[in-house]
């Protein structure tokens, strides 16, 4: 996931740097936490709630 996730960032910020800089603080695209799960795994409700508690972080 950590390769994923330097990749994406990477090429966000060489595509959208003026927006990213107006709307990030410190300079991290990232927050710490994530989730995996495929649908079968997981209810839409489960996805709810995580997104929910993780949105502000």
């Amino acid at each position: 996931m950590r390769t994923v996730k330097s990749i994406t960032a990477r090429e966000m910020w060489e595509q959208h740097e003026a927006c990213l800089e107006e709307y990030l603080w410190g300079g991290g695209f990232w927050g710490q936490s994530y989730y995996i799960g495929t649908a079968d795994q997981v209810s839409s409700e489960t996805i709810e709630r995580y997104i929910e508690r993780t949105e502000h972080v």
